[in-house]
C-alpha cells in the first residue's frame, strides 16, 4: 500500500473495529525515518494537529480499519473568483496576512509540531497585537482545508440549519425596518416573521394571483381580505380596515413566499396557457436544423404586415397603408431564397407570390427594381422537399398544387407557435430593426411620441422602392451574416470556415444536395475604481439617486430598448465617491471604462455625497409610507363604493335584460346608439338655453324696457 501523502485525507471505517479517529484526518506532515505522522481533524470545532505513529496509523489502512477518502469539495471550488462574494474574498485575505509567514518553508515542519507550534503563534500574535486564538483559528482551518489561501474563505455553506424552513413564533428575520430604528428600536412594529403569516399568504396567492394579475395587486388583496383588523359598516356596506404596515406582511415577505411556491413552476404553468408556455418558458433543447440533410431539404415561409406606411405609385398624395411580406428561408443555410412584397395577403395569393419568386432565377427579379447581379450573388432557385407554413393559408383547398404538382411536402406549425419557424421569424425581426424603422413613415411609436407627429404624413416610399431596398439587404444578408454554431462539421473538416449563408449553401448544394430540384419559369407559382451595480432605466443610466448618460447608451438605444421589453437591465459601473458627477461603464468590445456625465436634469445633484443621497431618500421614503398610512382607510372606502357600483349596475342590467333573448340582447345597436346621442345633445341645449336664460350676475347692468327686449331665439327648443 503506498504511503500516506500530505493532503490526503483518512477516516473510520464503518463498522470496523475502533482506530480511535472520532473525525476525518488531513495528513499534514509524513517523516518515515522518524516515524511521524502529522495530522488534523476536519470537524466542526478545529482542534490543534495531532502527531501519531506512521507505521500504526498504515498497519491500520492495511487492515481496512481505517480507509482513504476523498472530501466533498467546498461550493467556492466550482466558482470563478470573480463570481465569490466580496465580502468573503476580504475574510480569506486577511486571515491570510495574518498566517503568511508561519506557512512559509522556513517554518515547516515546526507550525506542524506541538513544541514549536505554540512558539510561532504567540511570537506572530503579539507582532500584529493580536490574541493567540485569532492566529491559531485561521491557521487551523487553512490546515484542515487544504493548505491553500481559498481555504480561508468563510464556511458560509455550512452555517444554518440545512433544510428546515423558520418555525412560527420566531423572531422575524433580517435587517430591522426603518419604522423600528425611528422609534427607538420599538420592536412590536417590527412586523410579522413570514413562518407565521405563511399559511395566509399562500390562501392569498391561491385566491387571487391569477392569469391578469400581478404580485403586488394579489398582495394588496390578501392584505385587504386576510389581514384586515377588522370592518366599518357604511349603509349597507362593510368597509375592511386595512392593517397597518407592523400587521401584515411586506411585498418582499410575499414574493418570497410565491417564489417558493413556484420552485416547480406549477403556479407558473397554472397563470399561462399551454401554448404560451411552450413557446416562451419551455426549454429548448432542440434545433430546427435537425433531421436537416442539405440545401432545400426545407424551406420556412411565413408573413407579417411591415411596420411601415407607404404611398401609390400614381399619386404620392395617396396613403395605401402598410404592405405584406412574405419571406421564404432555407433551413440548411439561413439563406433567404425568396420574398414577395405587396398588399396580397396574408392569403394563399401572397404566399403563391413569393413561392414563385424563390422557385424561380433571381437575376431578372433583380433587374425590374435596378438591381444588377449575377447568377452567383443568388444562386437560389430550387424547389424544396418540405415546406414549413404557419398553419394559415397553406391549409387552402388552393395549396395542394404544392403537393400535388410540384411533391413538395406541406408541413404546419402548430398554432401560435412561431418558434417552429425560428429562421423566418429572426428575418422579420431583422428587417424591422435594420431597415424599415429608419425608413420615413415607418411605424415607429417612441419616436411618435417624440415628434408628436403621426408616421403616417412623413410616408414616401412606393412599393416598388420599398422592394428594391429589401432586395439589396437580403443580398448583404446572404453574403455576410456569420454565424459559426451554423457550420456544418463537415464543411469544417474540409477547411472551410466561412459561415455565411451563400457559402454553407453553394457548398451543400456541391456536397449534400438536400433534395433540391430546379423547374422551368413556366412550371412555377416566398456587449481601479470602486465597483458598484448601475441600473439602465428608460430615463437613464440610474446610481444612488442620480441619472447619467454616455454616447454609447444613446447610439444603442440602450433606454428605448429597456422602456420597450418593461424589464431594468443591472450593468456593472466604476465611481469615485467624492467625484458624484461622473461614473464609468465597461465596453465589453473594446475592454475600456466609458466616461458618464450626470444628466443636465439632475444638476441639483451634482455636490451632493453618497451618504446625502441616502438621508434624502430615507425621509422621502418614510414621508410616503406616513402618506400612504394616513390614506388608506379612504382608498379602501373608493374601492368599496366602486364595487357596489359595479354590482348595482349589474343587478339593473339584469332585471331590464330580463325575458330577451341573445338576439334581442345584442340588436338594434346602432339605433340605440343614435337615440342616445339624439338625447345628450338636446340635454347639452337645454344646459346652454338655460344659461341663456339666467339673468347676469352683475348688479350694475342696466335694465331694458320691456318694448325693447327681443325674443329669445332658443325659446322653440323648450318644445322639444
Amino acid at each position: 500500500m503506498d504511503l500516506l501523502q500530505p493532503v490526503e485525507v483518512f477516516e473510520q471505517t464503518p463498522g470496523a473495529a475502533e482506530s480511535g479517529f472520532l473525525c476525518p484526518q488531513r495528513v499534514l506532515w509524513v517523516e518515515p525515518d522518524k516515524d511521524l505522522l502529522v495530522t488534523i481533524g476536519i470537524q466542526e470545532k478545529l482542534k490543534k494537529p495531532e502527531v501519531y505513529c506512521l507505521k500504526e496509523v498504515m498497519h491500520l489502512l492495511r487492515e481496512g480499519i481505517l480507509q482513504r477518502i476523498e472530501v466533498k469539495l467546498r461550493p467556492y471550488v466550482f466558482q470563478a473568483e470573480e463570481s465569490i462574494p466580496k465580502k468573503s474574498l476580504r475574510i480569506r485575505d486577511r486571515a491570510w496576512s495574518i498566517i503568511k509567514p508561519l506557512v512559509q518553508e522556513d517554518n515547516i515542519p515546526e507550525i506542524y509540531l506541538p513544541a514549536t507550534r505554540g512558539h510561532l503563534i504567540s511570537a506572530r500574535a503579539k507582532e500584529l497585537g493580536l490574541f493567540p486564538k485569532q492566529v491559531h483559528r485561521p491557521l487551523y482551518r487553512y490546515l484542515a482545508f487544504g493548505s491553500c489561501t481559498d481555504a480561508l474563505i468563510a464556511c458560509y455553506d455550512l452555517c444554518g440549519p440545512a433544510g428546515k424552513p423558520q418555525q412560527p413564533g420566531t423572531q422575524k428575520r433580517g435587517p430591522r425596518p426603518s419604522r423600528v430604528k425611528d422609534n427607538n428600536n420599538d420592536l412590536t412594529l417590527l412586523g410579522p416573521s413570514t413562518a407565521d403569516v405563511k399559511e395566509k399568504i399562500i390562501k392569498g396567492i391561491k385566491e387571487f394571483f391569477k392569469p391578469g394579475i400581478t404580485e403586488t395587486m394579489a398582495w394588496k388583496e390578501t392584505k385587504r381580505v386576510y389581514f384586515n383588523t377588522g370592518a366599518i359598516e357604511q349603509g349597507s356596506t362593510l368597509v375592511p380596515i386595512l392593517p397597518k404596515a407592523h400587521e401584515a406582511p411586506s411585498l418582499f415577505q410575499f414574493k418570497q413566499v410565491l417564489k417558493a411556491r413556484d420552485r416547480d413552476l406549477s403556479l407558473t404553468k397554472q397563470n399561462i396557457s399551454t401554448t404560451t408556455w411552450a413557446l416562451k418558458h419551455r426549454g429548448v433543447l432542440g434545433s430546427s436544423r435537425s433531421r436537416v440533410f442539405g440545401p432545400a431539404a426545407r424551406f420556412e415561409i411565413d408573413a407579417t404586415i411591415v411596420d411601415v406606411y407607404l404611398v401609390s405609385v400614381f399619386n404620392r398624395a395617396w396613403l395605401i397603408g402598410r404592405p405584406v411580406l412574405y419571406v421564404i428561408v432555407d433551413v440548411f443555410s439561413r439563406m433567404v431564397v425568396g420574398f414577395y412584397l405587396g398588399l396580397e395577403g396574408p392569403s394563399w395569393e401572397g404566399a403563391r407570390l413569393a413561392l414563385c419568386n424563390a422557385f424561380t432565377n433571381k437575376v431578372d427579379f433583380c433587374r425590374q427594381f435596378g438591381v444588377e447581379i449575377t447568377q452567383e450573388i443568388w444562386p437560389c432557385h430550387h424547389l424544396p422537399h418540405k415546406l414549413l407554413c404557419d398553419n394559415g393559408e397553406m391549409k387552402s383547398l388552393a395549396s395542394d398544387a404544392l403537393a400535388d404538382r410540384l411533391g413538395i411536402i406541406v408541413q404546419n406549425a402548430a398554432v401560435r407557435r412561431p418558434d417552429w419557424k425560428p429562421n423566418v421569424e429572426q428575418q422579420f425581426n431583422l428587417i424591422n430593426n435594420h431597415t424599415i424603422h429608419f425608413e420615413p413613415g415607418a411605424l415607429n411609436r417612441r419616436l411618435d411620441e417624440m415628434k408628436r407627429r403621426n408616421c403616417q404624413l412623413d410616408a414616401c416610399l412606393t412599393i416598388p422602392e420599398l422592394t428594391a431596398i429589401l432586395i439589396r439587404k437580403f443580398i448583404k444578408y446572404n453574403l455576410s451574416s456569420y454565424r459559426a454554431d451554423a457550420l456544418p462539421e463537415a464543411m469544417l473538416g474540409d477547411n472551410l470556415t466561412d459561415a455565411t449563408p451563400i457559402s454553407i449553401w453553394n457548398w451543400g448544394m456541391e456536397h449534400l444536395t438536400g433534395g433540391a430540384k430546379g423547374i422551368g419559369k413556366q412550371e412555377v407559382w416566398t456587449k481601479l475604481l470602486p465597483e458598484a451595480t448601475a441600473s439602465v432605466r428608460l430615463d437613464g443610466i440610474y446610481f444612488q439617486g442620480r441619472r447619467y448618460v454616455c454616447p454609447r447608451a444613446i447610439n444603442e438605444e440602450w433606454f428605448a430598448r429597456v422602456r420597450t421589453k418593461g424589464k431594468v437591465e443591472r450593468i456593472e459601473i466604476r465611481h469615485l465617491p467624492y467625484t458624484p458627477a461622473q461614473i464609468w461603464v465597461l465596453n465589453s468590445a473594446s475592454r475600456e471604462w466609458e466616461l458618464c456625465e450626470l444628466l443636465d436634469r439632475e444638476e441639483k445633484y451634482r455636490l451632493a455625497r453618497q451618504e446625502e443621497m441616502l438621508d434624502r431618500a430615507k425621509l422621502l421614503a418614510l414621508e410616503a409610507d406616513r402618506n400612504a398610512s394616513d390614506r388608506q382607510q379612504e382608498f379602501a372606502k373608493f374601492d368599496v363604493e366602486c364595487d357596489d357600483i359595479t354590482a348595482t349596475a349589474k343587478k339593473a342590467a339584469a332585471k331590464a335584460k330580463q325575458g330577451l333573448s341573445k338576439t334581442e340582447k345584442k340588436a338594434n345597436v346602432q339605433a340605440n346608439r343614435a337615440f342616445e346621442k339624439t338625447a345628450e345633445r338636446v340635454e347639452h341645449a337645454r344646459d346652454a338655453a338655460q344659461s341663456y336664460r339666467d339673468p347676469p350676475a352683475q348688479d350694475n347692468v342696466a335694465k331694458l324696457r320691456p318694448d325693447m327686449r327681443k325674443q329669445n331665439p332658443l325659446d322653440d327648443i323648450w318644445s322639444l
